[in-house]
Protein backbone atom coordinates (compact mmCIF):
# COMPACT_ATOMS: atom_id res chain seq x y z
CA UNK A 1 0.00 0.00 0.00
CA UNK A 2 1.34 3.48 -0.87
CA UNK A 3 0.50 6.81 0.69
CA UNK A 4 -0.05 10.01 -1.23
CA UNK A 5 1.36 13.31 -0.03
CA UNK A 6 -2.02 14.23 1.49
CA UNK A 7 -1.81 11.19 3.77
CA UNK A 8 -4.52 9.18 2.02
CA UNK A 9 -3.99 5.53 1.21
CA UNK A 10 -3.77 4.48 -2.40
CA UNK A 11 -2.51 1.62 -4.47
CA UNK A 12 0.97 2.00 -5.94
CA UNK A 13 -0.17 2.76 -9.45
CA UNK A 14 -2.41 5.56 -8.09
CA UNK A 15 0.27 7.23 -5.97
CA UNK A 16 1.41 9.75 -8.56
CA UNK A 17 -2.13 10.65 -9.56
CA UNK A 18 -3.05 11.51 -5.91
CA UNK A 19 0.16 13.37 -5.10
CA UNK A 20 -0.15 17.06 -4.24
CA UNK A 21 0.98 19.44 -7.01
CA UNK A 22 4.42 20.95 -6.64
CA UNK A 23 4.77 24.72 -6.23
CA UNK A 24 7.66 27.18 -6.32
CA UNK A 25 7.62 27.47 -2.57
CA UNK A 26 7.69 23.73 -2.03
CA UNK A 27 11.30 22.53 -2.17
CA UNK A 28 10.47 18.89 -1.71
CA UNK A 29 10.21 17.18 -5.06
CA UNK A 30 8.79 13.77 -5.81
CA UNK A 31 11.00 12.04 -8.37
CA UNK A 32 8.92 9.48 -10.16
CA UNK A 33 10.57 6.17 -10.87
CA UNK A 34 10.99 5.95 -14.66
CA UNK A 35 11.47 3.00 -16.96
CA UNK A 36 14.83 1.35 -16.75
CA UNK A 37 16.68 2.54 -19.83
CA UNK A 38 19.94 0.88 -18.84
CA UNK A 39 18.91 -2.19 -16.89
CA UNK A 40 21.86 -4.16 -15.53
CA UNK A 41 22.76 -7.41 -17.23
CA UNK A 42 21.47 -9.47 -14.31
CA UNK A 43 18.05 -7.78 -14.55
CA UNK A 44 17.90 -8.37 -18.29
CA UNK A 45 18.80 -12.02 -17.77
CA UNK A 46 16.11 -12.38 -15.13
CA UNK A 47 13.48 -10.93 -17.44
CA UNK A 48 14.58 -13.21 -20.27
CA UNK A 49 14.40 -16.27 -18.02
CA UNK A 50 10.90 -15.36 -16.86
CA UNK A 51 9.79 -14.93 -20.46
CA UNK A 52 11.35 -18.24 -21.53
CA UNK A 53 9.71 -20.03 -18.62
CA UNK A 54 6.27 -18.63 -19.46
CA UNK A 55 6.70 -19.49 -23.15
CA UNK A 56 7.80 -23.04 -22.30
CA UNK A 57 4.78 -23.53 -20.05
CA UNK A 58 2.38 -22.19 -22.68
CA UNK A 59 3.91 -24.48 -25.33
CA UNK A 60 4.22 -27.46 -23.01
CA UNK A 61 1.19 -29.34 -24.38
CA UNK A 62 2.37 -28.90 -27.97
CA UNK A 63 5.87 -30.05 -27.03
CA UNK A 64 4.49 -33.04 -25.13
CA UNK A 65 2.05 -34.07 -27.85
CA UNK A 66 4.07 -33.48 -31.02
CA UNK A 67 1.38 -32.63 -33.59
CA UNK A 68 -1.11 -29.85 -32.84
CA UNK A 69 -4.43 -30.55 -31.17
CA UNK A 70 -7.46 -30.31 -33.45
CA UNK A 71 -11.21 -30.80 -33.59
CA UNK A 72 -13.81 -31.84 -36.16
CA UNK A 73 -14.27 -28.23 -37.31
CA UNK A 74 -10.52 -27.85 -37.88
CA UNK A 75 -10.80 -30.02 -40.97
CA UNK A 76 -13.70 -27.94 -42.25
CA UNK A 77 -11.79 -24.71 -41.63
CA UNK A 78 -8.77 -26.02 -43.54
CA UNK A 79 -10.82 -27.15 -46.52
CA UNK A 80 -12.73 -23.87 -46.60
CA UNK A 81 -9.51 -21.87 -46.31
CA UNK A 82 -7.85 -23.77 -49.14
CA UNK A 83 -10.92 -23.22 -51.27
CA UNK A 84 -10.76 -19.47 -50.64
CA UNK A 85 -7.04 -19.34 -51.39
CA UNK A 86 -7.58 -21.23 -54.64
CA UNK A 87 -10.40 -18.88 -55.66
CA UNK A 88 -8.00 -15.97 -55.04
CA UNK A 89 -5.54 -17.47 -57.51
CA UNK A 90 -3.31 -19.11 -54.90
CA UNK A 91 -3.73 -22.84 -55.42
CA UNK A 92 -1.73 -25.28 -53.32
CA UNK A 93 1.60 -26.50 -54.67
CA UNK A 94 0.22 -30.01 -54.87
CA UNK A 95 -3.41 -30.49 -55.86
CA UNK A 96 -5.37 -31.28 -52.72
CA UNK A 97 -8.25 -33.64 -53.01
CA UNK A 98 -10.43 -32.53 -50.17
CA UNK A 99 -13.01 -34.95 -48.97
CA UNK A 100 -16.17 -34.16 -50.90
CA UNK A 101 -18.73 -32.49 -48.71
CA UNK A 102 -21.27 -35.02 -47.66
CA UNK A 103 -19.23 -38.05 -48.70
CA UNK A 104 -20.56 -41.13 -47.00
CA UNK A 105 -23.62 -39.23 -45.83
CA UNK A 106 -27.21 -40.25 -46.09
CA UNK A 107 -29.29 -39.12 -49.06
CA UNK A 108 -30.21 -35.48 -48.93
CA UNK A 109 -27.08 -34.21 -47.20
CA UNK A 110 -24.61 -33.95 -50.10
CA UNK A 111 -26.71 -31.60 -52.26
CA UNK A 112 -27.11 -29.28 -49.29
CA UNK A 113 -23.34 -28.99 -49.03
CA UNK A 114 -23.04 -28.35 -52.77
CA UNK A 115 -25.57 -25.52 -52.93
CA UNK A 116 -25.22 -23.75 -49.58
CA UNK A 117 -22.34 -22.43 -47.49
CA UNK A 118 -22.25 -22.75 -43.72
CA UNK A 119 -22.23 -19.15 -42.46
CA UNK A 120 -21.78 -20.37 -38.89
CA UNK A 121 -18.11 -20.91 -39.68
CA UNK A 122 -15.85 -17.88 -40.11
CA UNK A 123 -14.22 -17.52 -43.51
CA UNK A 124 -11.65 -15.16 -41.99
CA UNK A 125 -10.39 -17.77 -39.55
CA UNK A 126 -10.45 -20.42 -42.28
CA UNK A 127 -8.28 -18.17 -44.45
CA UNK A 128 -5.96 -17.39 -41.53
CA UNK A 129 -5.54 -21.05 -40.57
CA UNK A 130 -4.94 -22.31 -44.10
CA UNK A 131 -2.62 -19.43 -44.98
CA UNK A 132 -0.55 -19.75 -41.82
CA UNK A 133 -0.15 -23.50 -42.21
CA UNK A 134 0.94 -22.97 -45.80
CA UNK A 135 3.49 -20.35 -44.79
CA UNK A 136 4.86 -21.74 -41.52
CA UNK A 137 3.20 -25.08 -40.85
CA UNK A 138 1.01 -25.93 -37.89
CA UNK A 139 3.77 -24.75 -35.55
CA UNK A 140 3.42 -21.25 -36.98
CA UNK A 141 -0.27 -21.21 -36.08
CA UNK A 142 0.49 -22.36 -32.53
CA UNK A 143 3.10 -19.61 -32.13
CA UNK A 144 0.54 -17.14 -33.45
CA UNK A 145 -1.89 -18.31 -30.74
CA UNK A 146 0.79 -17.76 -28.11
CA UNK A 147 1.71 -14.35 -29.47
CA UNK A 148 -1.92 -13.27 -29.51
CA UNK A 149 -2.43 -14.25 -25.87
CA UNK A 150 0.92 -12.81 -24.79
CA UNK A 151 0.26 -9.40 -26.35
CA UNK A 152 -3.25 -9.28 -24.90
CA UNK A 153 -1.91 -9.86 -21.38
CA UNK A 154 0.85 -7.35 -22.03
CA UNK A 155 -1.71 -4.64 -22.86
CA UNK A 156 -3.42 -5.21 -19.50
CA UNK A 157 -0.11 -5.30 -17.62
CA UNK A 158 0.85 -1.90 -19.06
CA UNK A 159 -2.18 -0.42 -17.32
CA UNK A 160 -1.34 -2.06 -13.98
CA UNK A 161 2.35 -1.26 -13.66
CA UNK A 162 3.01 0.72 -10.47
CA UNK A 163 4.55 4.14 -10.97
CA UNK A 164 6.11 4.70 -7.54
CA UNK A 165 6.62 1.10 -6.46
CA UNK A 166 9.08 -1.72 -6.55
CA UNK A 167 7.15 -4.23 -8.65
CA UNK A 168 7.81 -6.75 -11.39
CA UNK A 169 8.82 -5.17 -14.67
CA UNK A 170 6.00 -5.55 -17.26
CA UNK A 171 7.65 -8.47 -19.08
CA UNK A 172 8.01 -10.24 -15.73
CA UNK A 173 4.41 -9.52 -14.72
CA UNK A 174 3.21 -10.72 -18.13
CA UNK A 175 5.19 -13.91 -17.69
CA UNK A 176 3.86 -14.41 -14.16
CA UNK A 177 0.27 -14.03 -15.37
CA UNK A 178 0.79 -16.46 -18.25
CA UNK A 179 2.46 -18.96 -15.92
CA UNK A 180 -0.60 -18.76 -13.67
CA UNK A 181 -2.85 -19.34 -16.69
CA UNK A 182 -0.88 -22.52 -17.35
CA UNK A 183 -2.18 -23.88 -14.05
CA UNK A 184 -5.39 -24.09 -16.04
CA UNK A 185 -6.24 -24.89 -19.64
CA UNK A 186 -4.14 -22.23 -21.41
CA UNK A 187 -1.45 -24.61 -22.86
CA UNK A 188 -4.11 -26.82 -24.41
CA UNK A 189 -5.78 -23.94 -26.24
CA UNK A 190 -2.48 -22.49 -27.39
CA UNK A 191 -1.87 -25.85 -29.11
CA UNK A 192 -5.49 -26.12 -30.37
CA UNK A 193 -6.14 -25.32 -34.06
CA UNK A 194 -9.50 -23.70 -33.44
CA UNK A 195 -10.61 -20.08 -32.91
CA UNK A 196 -11.30 -20.82 -29.23
CA UNK A 197 -8.16 -18.99 -28.05
CA UNK A 198 -9.72 -15.74 -29.30
CA UNK A 199 -12.60 -15.97 -26.78
CA UNK A 200 -10.49 -15.30 -23.64
CA UNK A 201 -8.56 -12.65 -25.56
CA UNK A 202 -11.86 -10.93 -26.39
CA UNK A 203 -13.00 -10.95 -22.75
CA UNK A 204 -9.64 -9.64 -21.53
CA UNK A 205 -9.49 -6.85 -24.10
CA UNK A 206 -13.07 -5.69 -23.55
CA UNK A 207 -12.44 -5.64 -19.80
CA UNK A 208 -9.27 -3.59 -20.32
CA UNK A 209 -10.93 -1.13 -22.71
CA UNK A 210 -13.87 -0.54 -20.39
CA UNK A 211 -11.85 -0.35 -17.15
CA UNK A 212 -8.74 1.57 -18.24
CA UNK A 213 -9.78 3.63 -21.27
CA UNK A 214 -9.04 7.08 -19.73
CA UNK A 215 -5.50 6.09 -18.68
CA UNK A 216 -4.61 4.15 -21.83
CA UNK A 217 -2.29 5.74 -24.36
CA UNK A 218 -3.05 5.59 -28.07
CA UNK A 219 -0.90 2.55 -28.71
CA UNK A 220 -2.62 0.52 -26.00
CA UNK A 221 -6.06 1.59 -27.15
CA UNK A 222 -5.21 0.63 -30.69
CA UNK A 223 -3.73 -2.72 -29.64
CA UNK A 224 -6.67 -3.64 -27.41
CA UNK A 225 -9.21 -2.62 -30.04
CA UNK A 226 -7.37 -4.55 -32.75
CA UNK A 227 -7.24 -7.69 -30.58
CA UNK A 228 -10.94 -7.44 -29.76
CA UNK A 229 -11.87 -6.82 -33.39
CA UNK A 230 -9.82 -9.80 -34.57
CA UNK A 231 -11.53 -12.00 -31.98
CA UNK A 232 -14.97 -10.84 -33.12
CA UNK A 233 -14.23 -11.55 -36.77
CA UNK A 234 -12.97 -15.13 -36.35
CA UNK A 235 -16.25 -16.59 -35.04
CA UNK A 236 -19.91 -15.45 -34.97
CA UNK A 237 -20.31 -16.47 -31.32
CA UNK A 238 -17.67 -13.90 -30.37
CA UNK A 239 -19.78 -11.20 -32.00
CA UNK A 240 -22.70 -12.16 -29.75
CA UNK A 241 -20.42 -12.10 -26.71
CA UNK A 242 -19.15 -8.62 -27.56
CA UNK A 243 -22.69 -7.36 -28.13
CA UNK A 244 -23.58 -8.37 -24.54
CA UNK A 245 -20.33 -7.52 -22.72
CA UNK A 246 -19.69 -4.08 -24.26
CA UNK A 247 -22.90 -2.28 -23.16
CA UNK A 248 -22.61 -3.61 -19.61
CA UNK A 249 -18.90 -2.87 -19.45
CA UNK A 250 -19.31 0.67 -20.72
CA UNK A 251 -22.02 1.37 -18.15
CA UNK A 252 -19.45 0.53 -15.46
CA UNK A 253 -16.60 2.23 -17.25
CA UNK A 254 -15.05 5.60 -16.40
CA UNK A 255 -14.82 6.07 -20.16
CA UNK A 256 -18.48 7.13 -20.16
CA UNK A 257 -18.10 9.69 -17.37
CA UNK A 258 -19.03 13.27 -18.15
CA UNK A 259 -19.35 13.87 -21.87
CA UNK A 260 -17.46 10.76 -22.90
CA UNK A 261 -20.63 8.94 -23.98
CA UNK A 262 -19.41 9.26 -27.54
CA UNK A 263 -16.53 6.95 -26.62
CA UNK A 264 -18.99 4.21 -25.69
CA UNK A 265 -20.98 4.66 -28.87
CA UNK A 266 -17.80 4.71 -30.92
CA UNK A 267 -16.50 1.47 -29.39
CA UNK A 268 -19.82 -0.32 -29.85
CA UNK A 269 -20.11 0.95 -33.40
CA UNK A 270 -16.57 -0.03 -34.30
CA UNK A 271 -16.48 -3.49 -32.74
CA UNK A 272 -20.06 -4.73 -33.02
CA UNK A 273 -20.77 -2.78 -36.20
CA UNK A 274 -17.71 -4.18 -37.95
CA UNK A 275 -18.66 -7.70 -36.88
CA UNK A 276 -22.18 -7.30 -38.28
CA UNK A 277 -20.80 -5.76 -41.48
CA UNK A 278 -18.44 -8.71 -41.95
CA UNK A 279 -21.38 -11.12 -41.69
CA UNK A 280 -23.32 -9.15 -44.33
CA UNK A 281 -20.33 -8.91 -46.66
CA UNK A 282 -19.69 -12.63 -46.28
CA UNK A 283 -23.26 -13.47 -47.29
CA UNK A 284 -23.09 -11.14 -50.28
CA UNK A 285 -19.72 -12.50 -51.43
CA UNK A 286 -20.98 -16.09 -51.27
CA UNK A 287 -24.00 -15.28 -53.43
CA UNK A 288 -22.10 -12.96 -55.79
CA UNK A 289 -18.94 -14.97 -56.47
CA UNK A 290 -19.70 -18.57 -55.55
CA UNK A 291 -23.33 -18.55 -56.66
CA UNK A 292 -24.35 -20.25 -53.44
CA UNK A 293 -26.56 -19.41 -50.49
CA UNK A 294 -25.07 -18.64 -47.08
CA UNK A 295 -27.16 -19.79 -44.16
CA UNK A 296 -26.66 -20.39 -40.46
CA UNK A 297 -27.26 -23.81 -39.01
CA UNK A 298 -30.43 -23.84 -36.85
CA UNK A 299 -28.61 -24.04 -33.51
CA UNK A 300 -31.37 -22.05 -31.78
CA UNK A 301 -34.09 -24.39 -33.05
CA UNK A 302 -32.13 -27.49 -32.03
CA UNK A 303 -31.45 -26.03 -28.58
CA UNK A 304 -35.14 -25.26 -28.02
CA UNK A 305 -36.14 -28.78 -29.03
CA UNK A 306 -33.45 -30.36 -26.87
CA UNK A 307 -34.44 -28.29 -23.82
CA UNK A 308 -38.10 -29.19 -24.12
CA UNK A 309 -40.05 -25.94 -24.73
CA UNK A 310 -39.54 -26.17 -28.50
CA UNK A 311 -40.54 -29.81 -28.65
CA UNK A 312 -43.73 -29.15 -26.68
CA UNK A 313 -44.56 -26.20 -28.93
CA UNK A 314 -44.15 -28.31 -32.07
CA UNK A 315 -46.24 -31.13 -30.59
CA UNK A 316 -49.06 -28.65 -29.99
CA UNK A 317 -48.91 -26.77 -33.31
CA UNK A 318 -47.83 -29.31 -35.93
CA UNK A 319 -48.74 -30.03 -38.64
CA UNK A 320 -48.70 -26.43 -39.86
CA UNK A 321 -47.87 -25.62 -43.50
CA UNK A 322 -46.62 -22.18 -42.46
CA UNK A 323 -44.12 -23.65 -39.99
CA UNK A 324 -41.19 -25.31 -41.76
CA UNK A 325 -39.84 -26.64 -38.45
CA UNK A 326 -42.76 -29.08 -38.40
CA UNK A 327 -40.87 -31.07 -41.05
CA UNK A 328 -37.97 -31.39 -38.61
CA UNK A 329 -40.38 -32.50 -35.89
CA UNK A 330 -41.79 -35.18 -38.20
CA UNK A 331 -38.27 -36.41 -39.01
CA UNK A 332 -37.53 -36.65 -35.28
CA UNK A 333 -40.60 -38.81 -34.74
CA UNK A 334 -39.30 -41.38 -37.22
CA UNK A 335 -36.54 -42.59 -34.92
CA UNK A 336 -36.64 -44.48 -31.63
CA UNK A 337 -33.30 -43.56 -30.03
CA UNK A 338 -33.85 -40.88 -27.33
CA UNK A 339 -30.46 -39.36 -28.22
CA UNK A 340 -31.95 -38.15 -31.49
CA UNK A 341 -33.31 -35.13 -29.56
CA UNK A 342 -29.81 -34.01 -28.52
CA UNK A 343 -28.98 -30.71 -30.21
CA UNK A 344 -25.74 -31.92 -31.87
CA UNK A 345 -27.53 -34.95 -33.32
CA UNK A 346 -30.35 -32.78 -34.63
CA UNK A 347 -27.83 -30.60 -36.47
CA UNK A 348 -25.16 -33.06 -37.61
CA UNK A 349 -26.31 -36.68 -37.38
CA UNK A 350 -27.03 -38.40 -40.68
CA UNK A 351 -27.83 -41.97 -39.68
CA UNK A 352 -31.35 -43.39 -39.75
CA UNK A 353 -31.36 -43.82 -35.97
CA UNK A 354 -30.21 -40.33 -35.01
CA UNK A 355 -30.42 -38.16 -38.12
CA UNK A 356 -33.20 -35.62 -38.74
CA UNK A 357 -32.18 -32.26 -40.26
CA UNK A 358 -29.58 -33.68 -42.63
CA UNK A 359 -32.11 -36.17 -44.00
CA UNK A 360 -34.46 -33.41 -45.19
CA UNK A 361 -34.42 -31.77 -48.66
CA UNK A 362 -32.12 -28.79 -49.16
CA UNK A 363 -34.94 -26.28 -49.42
CA UNK A 364 -36.50 -27.50 -46.19
CA UNK A 365 -33.21 -27.28 -44.32
CA UNK A 366 -32.80 -23.68 -45.48
CA UNK A 367 -36.36 -22.79 -44.51
CA UNK A 368 -35.84 -24.21 -41.02
CA UNK A 369 -32.65 -22.18 -40.64
CA UNK A 370 -34.24 -18.97 -41.85
CA UNK A 371 -37.17 -19.16 -39.46
CA UNK A 372 -35.26 -20.04 -36.27
CA UNK A 373 -35.54 -16.52 -34.82
CA UNK A 374 -39.27 -16.53 -35.51
CA UNK A 375 -39.48 -19.95 -33.89
CA UNK A 376 -37.65 -18.58 -30.85
CA UNK A 377 -40.13 -15.71 -30.58
CA UNK A 378 -43.11 -18.09 -30.88
CA UNK A 379 -41.75 -20.39 -28.16
CA UNK A 380 -40.95 -17.38 -25.92
CA UNK A 381 -44.54 -16.17 -26.18
CA UNK A 382 -45.89 -19.66 -25.59
CA UNK A 383 -43.72 -20.67 -22.61
CA UNK A 384 -41.60 -17.74 -21.32
CA UNK A 385 -40.96 -19.27 -17.91
CA UNK A 386 -39.88 -22.60 -19.35
CA UNK A 387 -37.55 -20.83 -21.78
CA UNK A 388 -35.88 -18.77 -19.04
CA UNK A 389 -35.48 -21.79 -16.77
CA UNK A 390 -33.94 -23.81 -19.61
CA UNK A 391 -31.47 -20.98 -20.35
CA UNK A 392 -30.47 -20.68 -16.69
CA UNK A 393 -30.02 -24.45 -16.45
CA UNK A 394 -27.81 -24.48 -19.54
CA UNK A 395 -25.71 -21.57 -18.27
CA UNK A 396 -25.23 -23.21 -14.87
CA UNK A 397 -24.32 -26.50 -16.54
CA UNK A 398 -21.88 -24.79 -18.88
CA UNK A 399 -20.11 -22.95 -16.06
CA UNK A 400 -19.52 -26.30 -14.39
CA UNK A 401 -17.89 -27.70 -17.56
CA UNK A 402 -14.16 -26.96 -17.66
CA UNK A 403 -12.33 -30.17 -18.62
CA UNK A 404 -9.90 -30.12 -21.56
CA UNK A 405 -10.83 -33.62 -22.79
CA UNK A 406 -12.45 -32.32 -26.00
CA UNK A 407 -9.18 -30.75 -27.14
CA UNK A 408 -7.58 -34.22 -27.32
CA UNK A 409 -8.50 -35.97 -30.62
CA UNK A 410 -10.49 -39.18 -30.27
CA UNK A 411 -9.94 -42.31 -32.33
CA UNK A 412 -12.92 -41.44 -34.54
CA UNK A 413 -11.55 -37.95 -35.13
CA UNK A 414 -8.05 -39.22 -35.88
CA UNK A 415 -9.47 -41.29 -38.73
CA UNK A 416 -11.00 -38.25 -40.46
CA UNK A 417 -8.04 -36.26 -41.86
CA UNK A 418 -7.41 -36.96 -45.55
CA UNK A 419 -3.69 -37.75 -46.16
CA UNK A 420 -3.94 -36.15 -49.61
CA UNK A 421 -6.03 -33.14 -48.56
CA UNK A 422 -5.53 -29.90 -46.64
CA UNK A 423 -5.78 -31.77 -43.33
CA UNK A 424 -2.87 -34.07 -44.12
CA UNK A 425 -0.75 -32.56 -41.35
CA UNK A 426 -3.22 -33.50 -38.64
CA UNK A 427 -2.63 -36.74 -36.81
CA UNK A 428 -2.19 -38.66 -33.60
CA UNK A 429 0.12 -37.37 -30.91
CA UNK A 430 1.52 -38.74 -27.70
CA UNK A 431 -1.42 -37.41 -25.68
CA UNK A 432 -4.06 -39.00 -27.89
CA UNK A 433 -3.12 -42.58 -27.04
CA UNK A 434 -5.56 -45.08 -25.52
CA UNK A 435 -4.29 -44.46 -21.97
CA UNK A 436 -6.05 -41.27 -20.82
CA UNK A 437 -6.13 -41.82 -17.10
CA UNK A 438 -4.14 -38.60 -16.67
CA UNK A 439 -7.22 -36.57 -17.61
CA UNK A 440 -9.01 -37.23 -14.30
CA UNK A 441 -6.31 -35.84 -11.93
CA UNK A 442 -5.73 -32.95 -14.33
CA UNK A 443 -9.44 -32.10 -14.19
CA UNK A 444 -9.26 -32.16 -10.38
CA UNK A 445 -6.29 -29.78 -10.45
CA UNK A 446 -7.98 -27.40 -12.88
CA UNK A 447 -11.24 -27.46 -10.93
CA UNK A 448 -9.46 -26.63 -7.68
CA UNK A 449 -7.51 -23.78 -9.27
CA UNK A 450 -10.63 -22.32 -10.87
CA UNK A 451 -12.74 -22.55 -7.73
CA UNK A 452 -10.14 -20.93 -5.48
CA UNK A 453 -9.41 -18.23 -8.06
CA UNK A 454 -13.11 -17.43 -8.55
CA UNK A 455 -13.67 -17.12 -4.80
CA UNK A 456 -10.65 -14.85 -4.40
CA UNK A 457 -11.71 -12.65 -7.33
CA UNK A 458 -15.26 -12.39 -5.99
CA UNK A 459 -13.86 -11.22 -2.66
CA UNK A 460 -11.72 -8.60 -4.41
CA UNK A 461 -14.77 -7.31 -6.29
CA UNK A 462 -16.52 -6.70 -2.96
CA UNK A 463 -13.50 -4.96 -1.42
CA UNK A 464 -14.25 -1.26 -1.88
CA UNK A 465 -10.77 -0.34 -0.69
CA UNK A 466 -9.45 -1.53 -4.03
CA UNK A 467 -9.35 0.97 -6.91
CA UNK A 468 -12.52 1.14 -8.98
CA UNK A 469 -10.57 0.38 -12.16
CA UNK A 470 -9.33 -2.95 -10.82
CA UNK A 471 -12.76 -3.92 -9.54
CA UNK A 472 -14.32 -3.02 -12.89
CA UNK A 473 -11.83 -5.16 -14.77
CA UNK A 474 -12.38 -8.10 -12.41
CA UNK A 475 -16.17 -7.84 -12.63
CA UNK A 476 -16.02 -7.77 -16.43
CA UNK A 477 -13.75 -10.81 -16.61
CA UNK A 478 -16.18 -12.77 -14.42
CA UNK A 479 -19.13 -11.42 -16.40
CA UNK A 480 -17.44 -12.40 -19.66
CA UNK A 481 -17.11 -16.00 -18.45
CA UNK A 482 -20.85 -16.04 -17.68
CA UNK A 483 -21.66 -14.53 -21.10
CA UNK A 484 -19.51 -17.16 -22.77
CA UNK A 485 -21.55 -19.83 -20.95
CA UNK A 486 -24.82 -18.20 -22.02
CA UNK A 487 -23.84 -17.88 -25.69
CA UNK A 488 -22.24 -21.31 -26.07
CA UNK A 489 -24.24 -23.36 -23.59
CA UNK A 490 -27.51 -21.53 -24.10
CA UNK A 491 -27.53 -21.38 -27.89
CA UNK A 492 -25.42 -24.37 -28.91
CA UNK A 493 -24.78 -27.12 -26.36
CA UNK A 494 -23.14 -27.16 -22.90
CA UNK A 495 -19.72 -28.65 -23.57
CA UNK A 496 -16.39 -28.80 -21.76
CA UNK A 497 -14.59 -27.24 -24.74
CA UNK A 498 -16.61 -24.04 -24.45
CA UNK A 499 -15.98 -23.66 -20.74
CA UNK A 500 -12.32 -24.63 -20.62
CA UNK A 501 -11.40 -22.06 -23.27
CA UNK A 502 -12.09 -19.12 -20.90
CA UNK A 503 -11.64 -20.58 -17.42
CA UNK A 504 -7.89 -19.97 -17.35
CA UNK A 505 -8.72 -16.26 -17.16
CA UNK A 506 -9.49 -16.83 -13.47
CA UNK A 507 -5.94 -17.69 -12.29
CA UNK A 508 -4.48 -15.25 -14.84
CA UNK A 509 -6.50 -12.31 -13.49
CA UNK A 510 -5.84 -13.31 -9.89
CA UNK A 511 -2.09 -13.39 -10.53
CA UNK A 512 -2.22 -9.87 -11.97
CA UNK A 513 -4.12 -8.49 -8.99
CA UNK A 514 -1.96 -10.24 -6.41
CA UNK A 515 1.20 -8.96 -8.09
CA UNK A 516 -0.09 -5.40 -7.85
CA UNK A 517 -1.13 -5.88 -4.22
CA UNK A 518 2.29 -7.27 -3.33
CA UNK A 519 4.13 -4.31 -4.80
CA UNK A 520 6.12 -2.39 -2.19
CA UNK A 521 6.15 1.38 -2.65
CA UNK A 522 9.41 3.27 -2.79
CA UNK A 523 9.60 6.97 -3.48
CA UNK A 524 12.75 9.06 -3.66
CA UNK A 525 12.43 12.50 -2.11
CA UNK A 526 15.13 15.12 -2.70
CA UNK A 527 15.45 18.05 -0.30
CA UNK A 528 17.35 21.01 -1.67
CA UNK A 529 19.31 22.81 1.00
CA UNK A 530 19.69 26.52 0.51
CA UNK A 531 23.24 27.70 0.10
CA UNK A 532 24.86 24.27 0.02
CA UNK A 533 24.07 23.08 -3.46
CA UNK A 534 23.82 19.59 -2.08
CA UNK A 535 20.89 17.22 -2.15
CA UNK A 536 20.19 14.48 0.37
CA UNK A 537 18.07 11.48 -0.60
CA UNK A 538 15.46 10.11 1.78
CA UNK A 539 13.27 7.09 1.48
CA UNK A 540 9.60 7.92 1.70
CA UNK A 541 6.38 5.93 1.56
Amino acid sequence: MAYASDGSRCYPFEATRKAAPMTAGNRRHMVRRSKDRTAPASETTRRALWSLLAAALCLSVWLANGPPLFYYDTIGFLEQGESILSSLGLPADAPATATPAGAGAEPGSAPAQDRVVNASRSAIYALLLAGMIRAAGSGGMILLNLGLLWLAVRVVVRQLRPVDAVAPHPPNLTAVALAAACLGSAPFYVAFLMPDIFAPVLILMLAALCAFWPRMDRIDRLAATAHALAAILVHPSHLLMAAVILPVGLLLSPATAGRRWWTALGLIGLLVGTGVAERLVFGYAVERFEKKTAHYLPFVTARLIDDGPGRRYLAAHCPDPDLATCALFDALQAGADPKRFDAPNIIFAQSRELGSLRRLPVETQQAISHEQLRFLADVARSAPAGLVLALLRNVATQIGYFRIDMTIPTEALLAMPDPSGPSAGLGAGRLSGPDRQWLAPLAWLHGTVYLLSALALAGMCLDRRRPAELRTMTVLVLFGIVVNAAVCGGLSEPAHRYGARVMFLLPLTLALLLSIRAAKPRTIVIRRRSGTGRASPHDGA
